[in-house]
């Protein structure tokens, strides 16, 4: 990884001839016009031995090298909707270094008019050209597309999953050797389940030779069309029986957080139920208005992509939600310093997040109304406002109980999503308080921040937020005048008027301020830490819990979920000897 930039570089298509787009930089095309979607069906589903191979199956797992048009995507995801197994999952896992915008996939899908309407909601979460893991996720049809954008073998590098079928779609070998040099193939094997099947176009001799080394029985079947012959080939072995999915999921926790677990859970299928004493909405996740924004550094780490993948996604999930304000948000720099860093995190990033040498315009971020949000998102999920107080895990579920010791529920595993109360099971969580404050007046044309926020609110304009160590967020009266005075500072044309509403809640952070996501013990997990970002962050790592969960593709890769993961402070003070 390198600060050069968290985009990737984008497609150059050049549509000049009636054979279908071809790419400029690696002179072949990405389909044929008067056949792609046939070939497609024959070289990789029919190659891979699709639908026959997921009968019978709770899970299936498909790799692709080369998104491109997202061709293969479509056709494999209509033969699932055809064929798909009462209650089974399809995972769909590609890598493309050079993304396509939705616009040009837009006219490339007019190619395809059988393909409607898998094309629209495709397109309705294309993702952006930023580097990392992009994560789309169509739960009524149990089907989830990762796509990771970068070089073939830096992401594969960083996976770790075991595909039962691999659609090797990249640009013919003698226009792009990297996609089909023996350290990839070599990654496609390692990745592989017993039994998987290869399905490729191509029959040059280094790839099966390639394929030879990495462990495929290789053989040359019939070729599509114009093409004499193609490659199919299997990895050695049966494939294993998949883990059974939790039929029933406890979450401590109704705010955001608990909100995305249950949904992600019940996409999946499984029966949630959740507890929260507060109800819904009713710790830090309830403030009167809030902002999504990303979080921006000057680096490309793992937890940056992970986190910039988190607010695309967020976004997607709250879109179309009541409460959902879109519109940009506007960073004010507080000196030259900060404002050379923002000039740098900019020019790392596309044209969602600009320096104009005044401001940071973060055009993809948003207002909220938090509650609004939460519970559109726990939909019609229960959520029982009692006390969790113990939790005892046998060999066959979680028990949890009240105070008293009487059982509230009986569960396959439990998620601990109740933000600062998460420390009572995971030590690592420390509590920090904040308020708020509604003032009558008129609140600035976008949301600010400069360390605070400004942004409308039910009934005027919301100021804040203070950050105080510990549950205590202090008194009401120091924290209103703060708030007054630094308004009148930056915007002197507008008022703060009456205080028409407080409101204080409890973060909950971590040693190094990362979130933490994943499993405690085999049949507990956690989401918390999430600061004063957990709606920006929240959907996307209770996506990823729920996949490790179901045993289904992780919504993160490697280096990401070790960030994240909930091992990784005892593992440091292992390692350090205390």
């Amino acid at each position: 990884m390198t600060e050069e930039s968290l985009v990737c570089e984008p497609a150059r298509l050049d549509w000049s001839e009636p054979s279908g787009p071809r790419a400029a930089d690696y002179g072949d095309v990405y389909f044929s016009a008067e056949d792609g979607l046939e070939e497609t069906r024959a070289v990789f589903l029919a190659g891979c031995g699709l639908p026959e191979a997921w009968q019978g199956r709770r899970h299936f797992v498909v790799g692709e090298l080369g998104f491109g048009t997202g061709l293969s995507a479509l056709a494999l995801w209509q033969l699932w909707r055809e064929t798909r197994p009462s209650g089974a999952w399809l995972d769909f896992v590609s890598v493309e270094k050079h993304p396509l915008s939705r616009d040009e996939a837009v006219r490339a899908f007019a190619a395809w008019p059988d393909l409607e309407p898998l094309t629209t909601r495709l397109l309705a979460q294309w993702p952006s050209r930023q580097k990392g893991v992009h994560r789309l996720v169509f739960s009524e049809d149990g089907f989830a597309i990762t796509v990771v954008h970068d070089a073939v073998e830096l992401a594969l590098a960083d996976m770790d999953f075991r595909a039962d079928a691999w659609f090797l779609d990249g640009f013919a070998p003698a226009k792009n050797d990297a996609m089909w040099s023996q350290d990839v193939l070599d990654e496609v094997g390692r990745l592989s389940a017993s039994g998987a099947r290869v399905g490729t176009f191509t029959v040059a001799g280094h790839v099966r030779r390639g394929l030879q080394a990495a462990g495929f029985e290789v053989v040359k079947r019939p070729g599509f069309g114009r093409k004499r012959e193609r490659l199919e080939a299997v990895f050695p072995g049966t494939p294993a029986a998949t883990m059974p999915p939790p039929r029933k999921v406890a979450i401590i926790g109704a705010g955001i957080a608990g909100a995305s677990l249950a949904r992600a859970f019940a996409g999946r299928g499984s029966e949630v139920v959740v507890f929260d004493a507060a109800g819904p909405a009713g710790g830090a996740s309830g403030a009167p208005a809030g902002l999504l924004t990303p979080r921006l550094e000057r680096a490309d780490r793992p937890h940056v992509r992970a986190t910039l993948a988190a607010f695309d996604y967020a976004r997607r999930c709250y879109e179309d939600f009541d409460g959902f304000y879109p519109g940009g948000v506007v960073r004010l720099a507080k000196d030259e310093r900060e404002a050379q860093r923002f000039a740098g995190i900019a020019a790392l990033m596309d044209e969602r997040v600009e320096w104009d040498g005044a401001v940071l315009q973060m055009h993809a971020a948003a207002r909220i109304e938090p509650a609004r949000i939460v519970a559109q998102m726990l939909g019609d999920v229960p959520v029982h406002e009692a006390r969790v107080a113990s939790i005892a895990e046998t060999d066959g579920d979680v028990q949890l109980a009240d105070a008293d010791g009487e059982t509230l529920c009986r569960a396959d595993c439990i998620v601990f999503a109740c933000g600062a109360g998460a420390a009572a099971w995971y030590p690592d969580i420390s509590p920090s308080a904040g308020q708020v404050a509604v003032f009558a007046g008129e609140a600035p044309a976008q949301p600010v921040t400069w360390g605070g926020y400004a942004c409308a609110a039910p009934g005027g304009v919301l100021v804040g937020a203070t950050h105080v160590a510990g549950e205590d967020a202090g008194p009401d009266e120091p924290a209103i005048a703060g708030f007054r005075e630094a308004y009148a500072r930056h915007f002197p044309s507008l008022k703060a008027g009456e205080v028409v509403q407080t409101w204080r809640g409890v973060r909950a952070s971590t040693p190094d301020r990362l979130p933490v996501a994943g499993a405690l013990g085999p049949r507990s997990f956690v989401l918390s830490g999430l600061g004063s970002r957990g709606f920006a962050h929240a959907p996307l790592l209770a996506e990823h819990v729920a996949a490790l969960a179901h045993g289904h593709m992780p919504a993160l890769p490697r280096s990401a979920a070790e960030a994240f993961d909930p091992a990784r402070f005892e593992i440091r003070r292992q390692r350090r000897g205390g």
